[in-house]
């Protein structure tokens, strides 16, 4: 997770730098002609890629939490111990296996 945040730091700032810097006496980029498709396109791909994973860390994070508090709220009763609370708890740890994969 903060490798990808770090990334996705780098990789916005990126963005917004041109590619072979300003001409320091007039200001106009060196490369204003003719721009470089290439990096454009890996920086894009590496800001959505970060950002994605960053983003479905916290929302499976997010929904394993809710799980399992929603099964300490729970009433105890044999259908929820039979039923309920074991596909409470599989759904629980099968998000926070993602939210780790994730990251």
């Amino acid at each position: 997770m903060l490798v990808a945040t770090l990334i996705a730091t780098i990789v916005f700032a990126a963005a917004f730098t041109l590619l072979g810097g300003y001409n320091q006496n007039t200001g106009i980029p060196f490369f204003r002609s003719e721009p470089s498709l290439i990096f454009v396109i890996s920086d894009a791909v590496s800001l959505i890629s970060s950002s994605a994973s960053i983003l479905l860390f916290f929302f499976f994070w997010v929904t394993s939490i809710l799980i399992f508090l929603s099964m300490l709220a729970s009433s105890y009763a044999e259908l929820d111990l039979l039923e309920s609370l074991p596909e409470k708890l599989m759904f629980g740890l099968a998000t926070l296996f993602f939210s780790i994969v994730s990251i």
